[in-house]
């Protein structure tokens, strides 16, 4: 059997319900969890500054991983950030004017959108509480993490495979983040390489940890740890890439297994869980 040490979790149809709320019992299950040396990591496409406000009393508890893994922050520590060359995400500013999408600088303390782009602000501000109005993204001086693309359509698969996935290749981590979401990171970065840097810096070995997620950018995260969930509502693609199943986050699936890891003192073995294929 192996012992869990180390449980990380995507947020949005994942944790969060359909309302976009934390189960009733998560502070309580985290405290839980904490006692029995096992550590909980939001991870998460939001910024650290949105995470530390989503989770106020558990700082001393959670390590948060914000921007696909373009950040981390445990006891109001950085443990690491990739801060993303400004050419770099200047040359993406100039590819979404001429696909006609939204980008969004992702800043380490706020988030960048232009002007034109204001009739947004509520979606934005679901994710980024804090964003800055400029006329002209590429004059932003500000050290960013990541660069995202919103697609008010709907339509981030198709935008990935025709443009972003394409034009990026091989320069950037380029991830869909969501129905209306593409993010753009350093190469190599992503929820997984975040997973597996936390693990060689707590001396965490991936068949002790456990990850929950929904979609694509959590991909890499459901295959770097051992006991990886794709959410029972989650993209069908995946469930060829992930070990497990975990049921539908509107049955608060993932809370149904952290309470199993506590019930079973953190000791859990394959055959314990659902498969995913």
């Amino acid at each position: 059997m192996d012992r869990i040490r180390l449980i990380a979790s995507d947020m949005d149809a994942t944790l969060l319900d359909q309302n976009s709320c934390l189960p009733p019992d998560f502070e309580q299950t985290v405290r839980a969890l904490a006692a029995k040396g096992i550590l909980f990591a939001a991870a998460s496409g939001r910024p650290l500054y949105t995470l530390e406000a989503m989770f106020p009393t558990l700082a001393q508890e959670m390590v948060l991983i914000g921007d696909n893994g373009g950040a981390a922050r445990w006891k109001g520590k950085d443990l690491f950030v990739s801060e993303m060359p400004a050419p770099g995400w200047r040359k993406l500013t100039a590819l979404t004017r001429r696909s006609g999408d939204v980008g969004l600088l992702c800043g380490l303390d706020a988030a960048y959108a232009e002007q034109r782009h204001r009739q947004y602000d509520r979606v934005f501000r679901h994710f980024y509480t804090r964003v800055e109005y400029v006329e002209d993204l590429t004059a932003v001086e500000a050290a960013a993490d990541k660069f995202t693309v919103y697609l008010p359509r709907g339509n981030a698969r198709q935008a990935y495979d025709a443009v972003y996935g394409p034009g990026c290749s091989g320069e950037f981590s380029v991830a869909v983040a969501g129905e209306s979401w593409v993010d753009v990171m350093n190469p190599g970065v992503h929820k997984g390489s975040a997973l597996a840097r936390l693990g060689e810096m707590l001396d965490i070995p991936s068949h002790s940890m456990m990850a929950f997620g929904d979609t694509y950018n959590d991909a890499e995260m459901l295959e770097q740890a051992k006991y990886g969930f794709l959410m029972e509502n989650g993209s069908l693609p995946l469930r060829q890439r992930v070990p497990f199943l975990a049921p539908s986050h509107r049955e608060y699936g993932v809370m149904q297994i952290l309470h199993r890891v506590l019930e079973q003192e953190g000791l859990v073995c394959p055959e314990d869980f659902k498969k995913a294929h």
